[in-house]
């Protein structure tokens, strides 16, 4: 996994490198640790001029999109060779707290299933948490960059 702080030389060295990804048919998967919300659109902007592809966001994972509407999605931007952005990945990056019952099961959304449908998208996603965070170690070795943004002063 190749570590970026957002602005950095590595960064700007990085950006040419994602226009190559993006016509490639792999999957390739890149995290947003701590963005802004105009830090994201404005690396949003970046992506969109280098890659001329157009930046799909999606709130699926906030709003516990129903498995039927995450492979929507994921069909969509197969077809459309668009690039997909998750915004609050947040429950998808950390460590997941046991399930206690069967009804809470039934009522989380299906991360295994958003899972299933990144390793198997030919394309790029990305997953942004506003949180500066450690990815879990079955997620840091299926990511391939992840950009970490500086933290905000208060």
């Amino acid at each position: 996994m190749l570590i970026v702080e957002y602005l950095s030389k590595s960064y700007h060295r990085f950006l040419p490198d994602l226009a190559e990804h993006a016509n490639l048919k792999s999957r390739f998967l890149i995290t947003l640790n701590g963005p802004s919300s105009s830090e994201l659109s404005a690396i949003i902007g970046d992506i969109n001029s280098l890659t001329n592809k157009s930046v799909q966001v999606s709130t699926a994972i906030l709003d516990k999109e129903t498995n039927q509407g995450v492979g929507e999605i994921f069909q969509k931007a197969k077809v459309s060779r668009d690039i997909l952005l998750f915004s609050g990945a947040d429950s998808l990056l950390e460590k997941r707290a046991g399930i206690r019952g069967s009804h809470d099961r039934d009522a989380s959304f299906d991360l295994n299933e958003l899972q299933k449908n990144i390793a198997n998208h030919d394309g790029i996603v990305i997953l942004a948490t506003d949180k500066k965070q450690i990815l879990t170690s079955s997620m840091s070795s299926k990511v391939n960059v992840l950009i970490r943004f500086p933290v905000a002063d208060k």
